[in-house]
Protein backbone atom coordinates (compact mmCIF):
# COMPACT_ATOMS: atom_id res chain seq x y z
CA UNK A 1 0.00 0.00 0.00
CA UNK A 2 0.90 3.16 -0.54
CA UNK A 3 2.37 5.75 2.28
CA UNK A 4 -0.60 6.88 4.41
CA UNK A 5 -2.83 4.89 2.42
CA UNK A 6 -3.57 7.42 0.05
CA UNK A 7 -5.70 6.28 -2.87
CA UNK A 8 -3.61 7.82 -6.20
CA UNK A 9 -0.20 7.35 -4.88
CA UNK A 10 1.86 4.90 -6.30
CA UNK A 11 5.50 2.93 -5.93
CA UNK A 12 7.44 1.10 -3.66
CA UNK A 13 9.83 1.81 -0.92
CA UNK A 14 13.24 1.50 -3.21
CA UNK A 15 11.61 2.37 -6.41
CA UNK A 16 10.19 5.89 -4.91
CA UNK A 17 6.79 7.29 -4.62
CA UNK A 18 4.64 9.30 -6.91
CA UNK A 19 1.36 11.15 -8.01
CA UNK A 20 0.16 11.45 -11.35
CA UNK A 21 1.99 11.04 -14.24
CA UNK A 22 6.27 10.10 -14.33
CA UNK A 23 8.49 11.97 -17.10
CA UNK A 24 9.49 10.45 -19.85
CA UNK A 25 12.96 10.56 -18.69
CA UNK A 26 11.98 8.96 -15.54
CA UNK A 27 10.17 6.25 -16.47
CA UNK A 28 13.10 5.38 -18.87
CA UNK A 29 15.46 5.65 -15.90
CA UNK A 30 13.21 2.79 -14.49
CA UNK A 31 14.04 0.54 -16.90
CA UNK A 32 18.15 0.96 -17.24
CA UNK A 33 17.20 2.57 -20.47
CA UNK A 34 18.90 5.94 -20.13
CA UNK A 35 22.49 6.61 -20.19
CA UNK A 36 24.14 9.02 -17.73
CA UNK A 37 26.43 11.97 -19.36
CA UNK A 38 28.13 13.80 -17.13
CA UNK A 39 28.97 17.16 -19.06
CA UNK A 40 31.11 18.86 -16.71
CA UNK A 41 32.17 19.16 -12.97
CA UNK A 42 31.91 23.53 -13.12
CA UNK A 43 28.91 25.05 -11.35
CA UNK A 44 28.84 28.47 -10.40
CA UNK A 45 26.16 28.18 -7.16
CA UNK A 46 28.05 26.19 -4.54
CA UNK A 47 24.69 24.35 -3.45
CA UNK A 48 25.72 23.06 0.17
CA UNK A 49 23.52 20.15 -0.39
CA UNK A 50 25.46 19.32 -3.73
CA UNK A 51 26.67 15.46 -3.89
CA UNK A 52 29.23 15.75 -6.67
CA UNK A 53 32.36 13.71 -5.79
CA UNK A 54 35.72 15.47 -5.22
CA UNK A 55 36.89 13.93 -8.31
CA UNK A 56 34.61 15.62 -10.77
CA UNK A 57 33.45 18.98 -8.89
CA UNK A 58 34.98 21.81 -10.13
CA UNK A 59 37.07 20.12 -12.61
CA UNK A 60 36.01 20.71 -16.21
CA UNK A 61 35.66 16.64 -17.48
CA UNK A 62 33.69 14.65 -18.85
CA UNK A 63 32.11 11.30 -17.80
CA UNK A 64 29.61 8.68 -19.58
CA UNK A 65 27.72 6.30 -17.59
CA UNK A 66 31.09 6.32 -14.61
CA UNK A 67 33.64 6.50 -17.37
CA UNK A 68 35.72 9.26 -18.21
CA UNK A 69 35.78 10.15 -21.94
CA UNK A 70 37.55 12.09 -24.42
CA UNK A 71 35.49 12.71 -27.50
CA UNK A 72 32.05 12.52 -28.75
CA UNK A 73 32.56 9.20 -30.00
CA UNK A 74 33.59 7.77 -26.73
CA UNK A 75 29.89 8.75 -25.81
CA UNK A 76 28.59 6.88 -28.66
CA UNK A 77 29.60 4.05 -28.18
CA UNK A 78 29.32 3.74 -24.59
CA UNK A 79 25.30 4.44 -25.59
CA UNK A 80 24.90 1.74 -28.42
CA UNK A 81 26.98 -0.48 -25.69
CA UNK A 82 24.41 -0.13 -22.67
CA UNK A 83 20.95 -0.04 -25.38
CA UNK A 84 20.13 2.81 -23.67
CA UNK A 85 17.18 4.62 -25.64
CA UNK A 86 18.40 8.11 -23.82
CA UNK A 87 20.26 10.12 -22.14
CA UNK A 88 20.36 12.18 -18.84
CA UNK A 89 22.77 14.94 -19.39
CA UNK A 90 24.06 16.69 -15.71
CA UNK A 91 26.80 18.40 -13.94
CA UNK A 92 27.90 20.62 -12.75
CA UNK A 93 26.28 22.95 -14.60
CA UNK A 94 26.04 21.45 -18.16
CA UNK A 95 25.22 24.96 -19.51
CA UNK A 96 28.88 26.10 -18.84
CA UNK A 97 30.13 23.34 -21.51
CA UNK A 98 26.86 24.26 -24.00
CA UNK A 99 28.75 23.77 -27.17
CA UNK A 100 29.85 20.32 -25.81
CA UNK A 101 26.36 19.50 -25.11
CA UNK A 102 24.93 20.03 -28.28
CA UNK A 103 27.56 18.79 -30.33
CA UNK A 104 27.15 15.31 -28.36
CA UNK A 105 23.19 15.86 -28.40
CA UNK A 106 23.42 15.89 -32.06
CA UNK A 107 25.70 13.37 -32.75
CA UNK A 108 22.89 10.92 -30.27
CA UNK A 109 19.98 12.19 -32.39
CA UNK A 110 21.89 11.35 -35.89
CA UNK A 111 23.13 8.04 -34.60
CA UNK A 112 20.04 6.80 -32.75
CA UNK A 113 17.46 8.89 -33.98
CA UNK A 114 14.72 11.46 -32.99
CA UNK A 115 13.11 8.94 -30.32
CA UNK A 116 16.18 8.91 -28.41
CA UNK A 117 15.11 10.77 -25.48
CA UNK A 118 17.18 13.31 -24.26
CA UNK A 119 16.89 15.23 -20.72
CA UNK A 120 19.30 17.85 -19.50
CA UNK A 121 19.49 19.46 -15.68
CA UNK A 122 20.34 23.12 -14.99
CA UNK A 123 19.99 25.74 -12.00
CA UNK A 124 18.09 27.98 -14.76
CA UNK A 125 20.84 30.90 -13.82
CA UNK A 126 22.37 30.83 -17.35
CA UNK A 127 19.55 29.86 -19.23
CA UNK A 128 18.57 32.35 -21.71
CA UNK A 129 16.40 31.92 -24.94
CA UNK A 130 19.16 31.54 -27.44
CA UNK A 131 20.55 28.52 -25.08
CA UNK A 132 17.22 26.68 -25.44
CA UNK A 133 16.49 27.40 -28.75
CA UNK A 134 20.26 26.10 -29.41
CA UNK A 135 19.12 23.26 -27.06
CA UNK A 136 15.69 22.26 -28.94
CA UNK A 137 16.91 22.23 -32.48
CA UNK A 138 19.65 20.34 -31.19
CA UNK A 139 16.65 17.76 -30.13
CA UNK A 140 16.49 18.37 -26.31
CA UNK A 141 13.18 16.45 -25.21
CA UNK A 142 13.21 17.28 -21.67
CA UNK A 143 14.37 19.66 -19.23
CA UNK A 144 15.05 19.52 -15.47
CA UNK A 145 15.40 22.79 -13.17
CA UNK A 146 16.91 22.77 -9.89
CA UNK A 147 15.20 25.85 -8.87
CA UNK A 148 17.53 28.00 -6.06
CA UNK A 149 15.79 31.01 -6.47
CA UNK A 150 13.87 33.75 -8.57
CA UNK A 151 16.44 33.43 -12.16
CA UNK A 152 15.49 30.02 -11.80
CA UNK A 153 12.10 30.62 -11.98
CA UNK A 154 12.29 32.69 -15.00
CA UNK A 155 13.78 30.32 -16.67
CA UNK A 156 11.10 27.48 -15.83
CA UNK A 157 8.85 30.04 -17.54
CA UNK A 158 10.74 30.82 -20.28
CA UNK A 159 11.22 27.01 -20.91
CA UNK A 160 7.38 26.90 -20.80
CA UNK A 161 7.40 28.70 -23.97
CA UNK A 162 9.42 25.99 -25.87
CA UNK A 163 8.45 22.64 -27.17
CA UNK A 164 10.21 20.41 -24.22
CA UNK A 165 8.67 18.93 -21.13
CA UNK A 166 9.69 21.07 -18.17
CA UNK A 167 10.40 18.91 -14.81
CA UNK A 168 11.35 21.20 -11.63
CA UNK A 169 13.60 18.89 -9.61
CA UNK A 170 14.76 19.78 -6.11
CA UNK A 171 16.14 17.99 -3.20
CA UNK A 172 13.70 17.17 -0.05
CA UNK A 173 15.03 19.16 2.15
CA UNK A 174 14.61 18.11 6.15
CA UNK A 175 12.64 21.44 8.03
CA UNK A 176 11.33 23.08 4.66
CA UNK A 177 7.67 21.77 4.16
CA UNK A 178 6.49 24.92 3.67
CA UNK A 179 8.96 26.58 1.19
CA UNK A 180 8.28 23.38 -0.79
CA UNK A 181 4.51 23.59 -0.47
CA UNK A 182 5.14 27.41 -1.99
CA UNK A 183 6.80 26.33 -4.88
CA UNK A 184 4.74 23.80 -5.83
CA UNK A 185 1.38 26.00 -5.64
CA UNK A 186 3.36 28.35 -7.64
CA UNK A 187 4.71 26.01 -10.20
CA UNK A 188 1.13 24.18 -10.48
CA UNK A 189 0.51 28.59 -11.66
CA UNK A 190 2.83 28.79 -14.12
CA UNK A 191 1.51 25.25 -15.69
CA UNK A 192 4.53 23.25 -14.94
CA UNK A 193 3.25 19.47 -14.98
CA UNK A 194 6.18 17.70 -12.88
CA UNK A 195 8.22 17.61 -9.72
CA UNK A 196 10.91 15.59 -8.54
CA UNK A 197 12.01 15.40 -5.29
CA UNK A 198 15.15 14.07 -4.58
CA UNK A 199 15.71 12.24 -0.90
CA UNK A 200 19.16 14.44 0.27
CA UNK A 201 21.74 12.61 0.16
CA UNK A 202 25.23 11.84 2.55
CA UNK A 203 28.06 12.03 -0.04
CA UNK A 204 31.90 12.29 1.11
CA UNK A 205 32.14 15.81 -0.60
CA UNK A 206 29.12 17.14 1.85
CA UNK A 207 29.00 15.42 4.65
CA UNK A 208 30.69 17.94 6.40
CA UNK A 209 28.69 20.75 4.94
CA UNK A 210 25.17 18.91 5.73
CA UNK A 211 26.92 17.98 9.43
CA UNK A 212 27.59 21.79 9.64
CA UNK A 213 23.67 22.87 9.57
CA UNK A 214 22.73 20.10 11.67
CA UNK A 215 21.51 17.25 9.44
CA UNK A 216 21.98 14.54 10.41
CA UNK A 217 22.24 10.62 8.22
CA UNK A 218 19.88 7.94 8.26
CA UNK A 219 20.42 4.04 9.09
CA UNK A 220 21.15 4.01 5.60
CA UNK A 221 24.08 5.94 5.50
CA UNK A 222 23.14 7.70 2.59
CA UNK A 223 20.63 9.93 3.02
CA UNK A 224 19.60 12.64 5.19
CA UNK A 225 17.10 11.99 8.33
CA UNK A 226 13.74 13.38 7.67
CA UNK A 227 14.14 14.33 4.07
CA UNK A 228 11.87 11.09 2.99
CA UNK A 229 9.03 12.31 5.83
CA UNK A 230 9.13 15.67 4.06
CA UNK A 231 8.61 14.11 0.45
CA UNK A 232 5.89 11.50 1.77
CA UNK A 233 4.33 14.45 3.31
CA UNK A 234 4.13 16.55 0.19
CA UNK A 235 2.86 13.85 -1.93
CA UNK A 236 -0.20 12.98 0.64
CA UNK A 237 -0.75 17.00 0.20
CA UNK A 238 -0.64 17.13 -3.55
CA UNK A 239 -2.93 14.55 -3.51
CA UNK A 240 -5.43 15.55 -0.91
CA UNK A 241 -5.15 18.90 -2.42
CA UNK A 242 -5.59 18.25 -5.87
CA UNK A 243 -3.04 20.08 -7.12
CA UNK A 244 -2.37 19.87 -10.55
CA UNK A 245 0.85 18.73 -11.03
CA UNK A 246 2.41 15.24 -10.97
CA UNK A 247 5.15 14.76 -8.23
CA UNK A 248 7.95 12.14 -7.80
CA UNK A 249 10.04 11.22 -4.94
CA UNK A 250 13.31 9.35 -5.52
CA UNK A 251 14.55 8.20 -2.65
CA UNK A 252 18.86 7.85 -2.93
CA UNK A 253 18.94 4.49 -3.01
CA UNK A 254 17.43 3.74 -5.83
CA UNK A 255 20.24 4.17 -8.26
CA UNK A 256 22.39 1.65 -6.55
CA UNK A 257 19.20 -0.51 -6.45
CA UNK A 258 17.28 -0.10 -9.99
CA UNK A 259 19.13 2.50 -11.91
CA UNK A 260 22.43 0.96 -11.82
CA UNK A 261 22.02 -3.16 -11.82
CA UNK A 262 19.53 -2.47 -14.72
CA UNK A 263 21.57 -0.25 -16.91
CA UNK A 264 24.85 -3.19 -16.60
CA UNK A 265 22.43 -5.89 -17.11
CA UNK A 266 21.23 -4.12 -20.75
CA UNK A 267 25.45 -3.56 -21.26
CA UNK A 268 26.09 -7.38 -20.24
CA UNK A 269 23.56 -8.68 -22.74
CA UNK A 270 24.64 -6.10 -25.74
CA UNK A 271 28.51 -6.97 -25.12
CA UNK A 272 28.58 -10.27 -23.94
CA UNK A 273 31.02 -12.48 -25.46
CA UNK A 274 30.50 -15.92 -26.79
CA UNK A 275 32.58 -17.63 -23.89
CA UNK A 276 30.19 -15.36 -20.99
CA UNK A 277 26.82 -15.67 -19.15
CA UNK A 278 25.44 -13.16 -17.88
CA UNK A 279 23.50 -12.66 -14.00
CA UNK A 280 22.26 -9.48 -12.82
CA UNK A 281 24.75 -7.04 -14.58
CA UNK A 282 27.71 -9.58 -13.75
CA UNK A 283 29.04 -11.70 -16.58
CA UNK A 284 31.36 -14.66 -15.97
CA UNK A 285 33.19 -17.31 -17.76
CA UNK A 286 36.09 -19.52 -17.12
CA UNK A 287 39.82 -19.17 -17.67
CA UNK A 288 42.16 -22.39 -17.47
CA UNK A 289 45.83 -23.60 -19.26
CA UNK A 290 45.21 -24.07 -22.93
CA UNK A 291 45.92 -27.53 -22.50
CA UNK A 292 44.11 -31.32 -22.53
CA UNK A 293 40.26 -31.09 -23.01
CA UNK A 294 40.06 -27.32 -22.84
CA UNK A 295 43.08 -27.15 -26.21
CA UNK A 296 40.37 -29.77 -28.17
CA UNK A 297 37.34 -27.52 -26.77
CA UNK A 298 39.52 -24.63 -28.48
CA UNK A 299 40.03 -26.74 -31.92
CA UNK A 300 36.44 -27.32 -31.76
CA UNK A 301 35.15 -23.78 -32.00
CA UNK A 302 34.32 -24.80 -27.82
CA UNK A 303 37.15 -22.02 -25.92
CA UNK A 304 39.06 -19.85 -27.22
CA UNK A 305 42.54 -19.13 -26.72
CA UNK A 306 44.43 -16.01 -24.91
CA UNK A 307 47.67 -16.06 -24.93
CA UNK A 308 48.59 -19.04 -22.73
CA UNK A 309 45.11 -19.36 -21.25
CA UNK A 310 42.01 -20.47 -22.51
CA UNK A 311 38.78 -18.69 -21.94
CA UNK A 312 35.38 -20.99 -22.49
CA UNK A 313 31.28 -20.94 -20.66
CA UNK A 314 31.15 -21.73 -17.13
CA UNK A 315 29.24 -24.22 -17.15
CA UNK A 316 32.26 -26.63 -19.48
CA UNK A 317 34.27 -25.43 -17.46
CA UNK A 318 32.38 -26.52 -14.76
CA UNK A 319 31.78 -30.02 -16.41
CA UNK A 320 35.79 -30.53 -16.56
CA UNK A 321 36.39 -29.26 -13.35
CA UNK A 322 39.16 -27.35 -14.14
CA UNK A 323 40.04 -23.23 -14.38
CA UNK A 324 39.19 -20.27 -12.41
CA UNK A 325 35.92 -18.69 -12.69
CA UNK A 326 35.88 -15.06 -13.26
CA UNK A 327 32.88 -12.93 -12.18
CA UNK A 328 33.35 -9.16 -13.44
CA UNK A 329 31.32 -5.71 -14.48
CA UNK A 330 30.55 -5.37 -17.94
CA UNK A 331 32.17 -2.65 -18.75
CA UNK A 332 34.76 -2.02 -21.56
CA UNK A 333 37.75 -3.21 -20.69
CA UNK A 334 35.76 -5.46 -18.45
CA UNK A 335 36.63 -5.29 -14.72
CA UNK A 336 37.29 -7.95 -12.21
CA UNK A 337 35.15 -8.32 -9.11
CA UNK A 338 36.25 -12.15 -7.64
CA UNK A 339 37.73 -15.08 -9.09
CA UNK A 340 37.84 -18.24 -7.64
CA UNK A 341 38.70 -22.05 -8.78
CA UNK A 342 35.60 -23.68 -10.51
CA UNK A 343 33.21 -26.55 -9.60
CA UNK A 344 30.55 -28.43 -11.05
Amino acid sequence: MAPGGARGIRGSEDLGYWVGELPVGCRLCMAGAKSVLFATGLCPEGCYYCPVSPQRRGRDVVYVNDVEVGEPGDVLREVADSMSEGIGITGGEPLLALDRVVEILRLLKEVFGEGFHAHLYTSGTRLDERALEILVDAGLDELRVHVIGARSLEAVKLALGFPVDVVVENPAVPGEVEELRGLISRLAELGVRYVNLNEMEFSESNAHSLALRGFRASGDGRSALGSREVALGILRWVEEGGIGVSVHFCPAIYKDVHQYPRRLNRRALATRRVFEEVEGGVVRWAEAECSGELWRLALAGLAFRVGEACYTHPRLAGALRVGTLVEALPLTPRRVLNEYPVVE
